[in-house]
């Protein structure tokens, strides 16, 4: 390491290097937070009932409702849109299209001239961060500068707006707003299954160059569309990114929470209202009452909230849907719905033939009494869960040997008389291993909680435990797990060997499970409700691992299972497809003695049809299962009824009330919710959504418009991204604003279209270099009279390394990755060594964006650098400079790390000529080619460390490389 760093990065840069920034302070001004009014509600004392003043303030309600509609009519975010008048200027040579008259005329208006044209190397480093956020190469710099035609610029733009990497920067600026994370937050911060797919699409979608007001119905209503998709429903999980709290000490409270938070990020994100400063109070700074707010989240009444009970689980079938990909033509959820109708119809049948003549069974001949058929041939443990409240489980096969209760609920409604309950929290039974060689491990559940690992990764240790030995490492153990969106998934270690079901099986309903191993052959087999599911042929050693099984929970610890298990039975031998169905359905099998029995009792008819039966219901197979689990809105058969909560409390309801848009934005209503043909929803939020984005919705369009603006400058036209309210800033250039927003819809929604127009003008092409004219009438650049300097976002500042040293993987797309993390930061989480499973290695230089972001444990140098806040809209980020930026970039492990693979890149590519080192390096890091004077000082400096702090070659390299990193010219753009 460098040991004087101020002194070592003397005079190798064109400014002064991060490190003295450390003299700089940002000073964050916030809002003191405004005590709660009076919010116009009293309580009827007799009744209990909470009813409506007039208004907080005592005005009637007309009265208010006047005041919000002459605000719709004179604050510039409510006015009608319209095309303004281009203003004339002087200058014409400067203006390469309306957007530079609309700012020259401001700074001529000023006696203020726009700064030159950027040189070309700034022109197409900036350009390319900015539509990919990765930075140009050496070679792409030189076709650039190289290119004298008139059109190199606009084909620049072309070729980056084509680029893959354009969707993944500008998705990272969409999923700041809507608080998007890998996980659910609060103390066990659980993977939010599916999430990626809804980064995917985002990014996807921006790439495809779906027209804006397409995008927004996709997010808001993409369920509810005519022509609704893969890609539309899975824009719908924009509702579910919220924090989800597992076991919550008010479910009111929780799940007003997360309406909120649709509420909420909907108003911000798409109509730049502060929606939510309404849910307690009257709005404090816009004439948007309470009673409005409760209006406005009557539209997503219908949505199935996350949870339906305090417990450890959160409700899947509500949040998560199996999808294919050419869903529209195809719904497998659909199919396995006939398909387990068409199962049960064949039972129900065979029960009512079996029984038919027999009055003493006759309360077996529905489904609902479920009969036990299990064999108890080779069966050697039992556990029938039938017990009272005690500390052990009764083993019915032997009673010597119980199983212990660690804590479980017991009595609950089994599958056969009783069972217990499994919270999700320490809940478990232990019992000895009965068994290793040969065996059938045969078990029912019920849950509708979504299970640990993934869809991607059904590995069985990685799941909730249901019948589980699973010791850490390569040893011969095995286990019963549940995966993700309903998979059951088994295996045996030593090799380490894994089967699986398909998905689904977190319905609510009962389901069976057999998993069968033979010593000899090495052959599993995982039945999931009487059917062969998976094999594999895994180890033929005995699995002597572990001394004891536990149910309920993965044995190390963890993987805490919710919902009910019962009929737990260890066989020690291969129990026959017939007889696992025989158990799993309820059905006797067809031997020739029951069809004699049938044929005495009922005739020959029915016997012939008792074997038919049969015989369907054994070539009775589950729908090939070829798509996958996206998180996803899920609605209930009628919405539920909304009524106003008194001060935002879901314990004291107020009045009803049915869907509306606040007066102050109601330039017109939205149509009349028709439900759509499939039946599935209200239609409420399609009325919502297609109202976002009518052309007469100004300010939908005025919101996207300025959020374009704004990560192309720096800031946007109105400063207050999520705020067009008067508790916001108002615009610096609202007549620029409404040109940009009419521009977008005439271009059909094109963002792309977009990004060129703006990109294309003399603004954006200007130089950050002030004048001191500039400086003394424009100081906070309000007027832009120069381009606006911008350091690297924190997930551009990693890509750049990793660019730069040639490391960076490209792929797009796909689960998140977890590359190594500090030890120190590690220790911080309960389970060190579980949080954070790396990775293949070889994910671990994918792009920033798809890092795991898991809200309780966030990558240290993305957090330096102002990472977004995962929990709310993040609609900017403010580039703050603080002392830990300083630290993490020349002491941190990993841009140390970083620097000696670009070290090496550099004697790679240069060999043994150190002057030429330092020339790529300067060109890797920064796109310019140092002139000899800056060669020199760097070659000096190598010698220097070599002396005086004894490095030889390589390590000396490294610490230049460390510096080059750390240059104001790497991590800012100009």
């Amino acid at each position: 390491m460098v040991s004087n760093p101020v002194e070592a990065l003397r005079g190798l840069g064109r400014r002064p290097v991060v490190c003295s920034l450390l003299v700089g302070a940002v000073l964050m001004a916030g809002a003191s937070a405004n005590p709660p009014a009076d919010d116009g509600k009293t309580a009827d004392t007799a009744s209990g009932k909470v009813t409506d003043k007039p208004h907080a303030t005592g005005l009637p309600e007309e009265t208010m409702r006047k005041r919000a509609e002459t605000a719709r009519e004179t604050w510039w975010a409510y006015k009608p849109l319209a095309a303004p008048v281009v203003p004339e200027v002087r200058d014409t040579r400067w203006s390469r299209g309306d957007i530079d008259r609309f700012l020259l005329a401001k700074m001529e208006a000023k006696g203020l001239r726009p700064a030159p044209e950027a040189d070309r190397v700034t022109l197409i480093r900036r350009a390319t961060l900015d539509l990919t956020g990765l930075p140009p190469t050496p070679e792409e710099i030189d076709a650039f500068v190289a290119d004298g035609s008139p059109d190199a610029y606009e084909r620049l733009l072309d070729r980056l707006l084509a680029s893959p990497h354009y969707g993944e920067k500008w998705g990272r600026h969409w999923l700041d707003l809507v608080r998007y994370a890998d996980t659910n937050g609060f103390e066990r911060d659980s993977d939010k299954e599916a999430a990626w797919k809804y980064r995917d699409f985002v990014v996807r979608a921006l790439n495809a160059d779906m027209p804006y007001q397409r995008f927004v119905k996709a997010h808001v209503a993409g369920d509810e569309l005519a022509d609704r998709d893969f890609d539309t429903l899975v824009a719908t999980g924009f509702f579910r990114l919220g924090l989800w709290d597992d076991e919550v000490p008010d479910l009111k409270q929780a799940l007003a929470d997360d309406m909120d938070g649709m509420v909420d990020t909907t108003a911000r994100t798409f109509l730049a209202i502060s929606m939510g400063c309404a849910r307690c109070h009257d709005h404090k700074g816009d004439p948007i009452r309470a009673r409005e707010y409760y209006q406005f989240a009557a539209y997503f009444a219908g949505v199935a909230p996350y949870k339906e009970s305090p417990f450890n689980s959160i409700e899947a079938d509500n949040v998560l849907r199996m999808v294919r990909r050419d869903f529209g033509h195809a719904d497998p959820e659909a199919e396995i719905a006939a398909f387990i109708a068409r199962r049960d119809a064949i039972v129900g049948e065979i029960r009512a033939l079996e029984m038919k003549g027999d009055e003493s069974k006759a309360g077996f001949a529905t489904l609902d009494a479920f009969p036990d058929l299990a064999s108890a041939d080779g069966l050697v443990a039992h556990l029938r869960f039938e017990d009272a409240k005690s500390a052990t489980a009764v083993n019915a096969v032997d009673a010597s040997k119980p199983a212990s209760v660690r804590d479980a609920g017991f009595e609950a409604d089994g599958r056969i008389g009783k069972a217990f309950h499994f919270d999700a929290g320490d809940d478990r039974v232990e019992i000895d291993r009965p068994v290793g060689d040969d065996f059938t491990i045969s078990f029912f559940f019920r849950t509708t909680d979504v299970g640990g690992g993934s869809d991607s990764d059904r590995r069985w240790f990685l799941g909730k435990g249901l019948v589980d030995g699973e010791i850490p490492g390569i040893v011969r153990d095995f286990g019963v797990s549940y995966i993700a969106n309903g998979y059951v998934s088994a295996g045996t270690g030593d090799p380490e060997t894994f089967v699986s079901s398909g998905p689904g099986h977190n319905d609510g309903r009962w389901h069976h499970v057999a998993f069968t191993r033979s010593r000899k052959t090495g052959d599993i087999t995982l039945f999931v409700d009487g059917v062969a599911v998976d094999r594999a042929r895994g180890s033929k050693a005995r699995l002597d691992n572990p001394r004891k099984l536990s149910i309920g929970a993965m044995l190390p610890g963890g993987g805490a299972f919710s919902g009910d298990i019962d009929e737990v039975r260890f066989y020690e031998r291969v129990l026959g497809e017939d007889e696992v169905r025989s158990i799993a359905l309820g059905v006797a099998r067809p031997d020739s003695a029951r069809r004699a029995e049938i044929a005495a009792r009922a005739g020959e008819d029915a016997a012939k049809r008792f074997d038919e039966l049969h015989a369907q219901l054994a070539a009775l197979r589950a729908p090939d299962w070829k798509g996958e689990t996206v998180l996803a809105v899920r609605e209930y058969k009628e919405p539920r009824k909304t009524h106003i909560m008194q001060r935002g409390n879901p314990h004291s309801l107020g009045d009803e009330v049915e869907p509306a848009v606040p007066v102050i934005a109601a330039r017109f209503e939205p149509a009349v919710a028709v439900r759509p043909a499939h039946g599935e929803s209200s239609g409420r939020r399609l009325a919502l959504a297609d109202w976002m984005v009518d052309p007469r919705n100004g300010l939908a369009w005025r919101t996207i418009a300025n959020r374009l603006w704004q990560h192309h400058f720096g800031k946007g036209i109105v400063p207050t991204p999520n705020d067009f309210g008067r508790l916001g800033e108002p615009p610096t250039h609202p007549e620029l604003l409404d040109h940009l927003a009419t521009r977008l819809i005439a271009q059909g929604g094109s963002l792309k279209a977009m990004h060129r127009e703006i990109m294309l003008s003399s603004a954006y092409r200007m130089s950050s270099v002030p004048t001191d004219q500039a400086l003394a009438k424009d100081a906070p650049n309000e007027l832009l009279t120069r381009y606006r300097m911008r350091r690297l976002s924190a997930e551009e500042l990693r890509d750049s390394m990793l660019v730069a040293n040639g490391t960076f993987n490209a792929a797009v797309g796909g689960p998140p990755v977890l590359p190594p993390m500090p030890r120190e930061v590690l220790e911080t989480s309960s389970r060190p060594g579980e949080v954070w499973p790396l990775t293949p290695e070889e994910s671990w230089t994918r792009r920033s964006l798809y890092i795991k972001l898991k809200r309780s444990l966030q990558h240290p140098l993305l957090t330096s650098f102002d990472l977004a806040d995962l929990d709310s809209p993040c609609p900017e980020r403010f580039a703050t400079v603080v002392p830990t930026q300083s630290l993490s970039m020349m002491n941190g492990d990993l841009t140390n790390e970083e620097a000696a693979k670009l070290a090496r890149r550099l004697e790679r590519e240069r060999p043994g000529d150190l002057r030429a080192q330092i020339a790529l390096g300067r060109r890797l890091t920064s796109g310019r080619a140092p002139d000899a004077r800056e060669i020199d000082e760097a070659v000096s400096f190598v010698a220097e460390l070599k002396a005086k702090e004894g490095l030889d070659d390589a390590k000396a390299l490294d610490s230049l490389c460390l510096v080059l990193f750390n240059l104001n010219e790497f991590l800012y753009i100009d």
